[in-house]
């Protein structure tokens, strides 16, 4: 029921949002075929972008592992601590978070505004909805096999938080990295990127932040599983919204959204 409504709360805001661009007559298979192509091209970039890290890629990846194997001496005292403060309230936070961090949450919104930004003939916004697909795809594949490569034992399985059974594919042994986590730092990233707002970005990054210790929260993952999987879906989903896109139309665009209780002016662009 909770899907449902949230399902339906996003498709309302989506389907009754006016965007200030003019249709463009584009064949629309052919445009969705030339953005596969580019998503193709955008997962080559983002698998082969290690190949050219520089000095600084190198301390932020030294820095990760760092602050990770940090969270990882600690996931025991963190644990511990989450399972004091369950009550009502903190359920209902943690469930939206949760909710936020699953799969229908990237496919509504990307989907909402990719078809938004393809019957308007609104590149950009189109090509916002695309990226948030790609983000979440290319993050979410490394979060897969890093999962299945590490085996880590979920917390609820009560095994410890040095319990491992590498390559495999039984979910309780799936715990590093958060798979909710990269989701919806992936998204999150996206849509920041693309929006051009900074209160927004602060609602987007503290959505993401409650999906993550909502994991924690829920016993499903240790705290460096969820540091790790936002990392993963922070930095892809960075990467990819952070480039120029290839048609030469770069720039903020302004978007006008009319959800019903009132006007919300937006930049979104490349």
């Amino acid at each position: 029921m909770k899907n449902k409504i949230i399902v339906s709360i996003v498709l309302f805001l989506v389907l009754t949002a006016g965007f200030s661009y003019p249709q463009e007559n584009k064949n629309i298979f052919s445009i969705i075929g030339s953005d596969i192509n580019e998503s193709l091209k955008d997962g080559l970039r983002v698998y082969s972008s290690p190949l050219h890290w520089g000095t600084k890629d190198g301390f932020t990846l030294g820095g990760l592992v760092l602050v990770t194997g940090a969270a990882y001496l600690k996931d025991e005292s963190f644990r511990a601590y989450a399972g004091k403060q369950h009550s009502d309230f903190n359920d209902k936070i943690m469930d939206g978070g949760k909710m936020y961090g699953n799969l229908i949450a990237p496919v509504v919104i990307g989907g909402g505004i990719y078809s938004a930004g393809l019957f308007s003939g609104s590149e950009e916004v189109r090509v916002t909805g695309r990226m948030v697909f790609e983000a979440v795809l290319y993050s979410g594949i490394v979060t897969t096999v890093f999962k299945s490569v590490l085996g880590r034992s979920r917390p609820y399985k009560n095994e410890g938080s040095q319990f491992f059974r590498p390559f495999t594919v039984d979910n309780g042994n799936l715990s590093m990295p958060s798979g909710h986590s990269t989701v919806a730092f992936a998204l999150s990233s996206v849509l920041s990127n693309r929006i051009h707002n900074i209160y927004a970005s602060i609602g987007l990054y503290t959505l993401a932040g409650i999906t993550a210790i909502s994991r924690v929260y829920h016993d499903e993952h240790w705290a460096s599983d969820v540091l790790l999987g936002s990392a993963c879906g922070y930095f892809i989903g960075d990467f990819i919204s952070s480039r120029k896109s290839n048609t030469g139309q770069g720039g903020k665009h302004s978007v006008t959204v009319y959800p019903g209780l009132g006007t919300l002016n937006l930049n979104i662009g490349l």
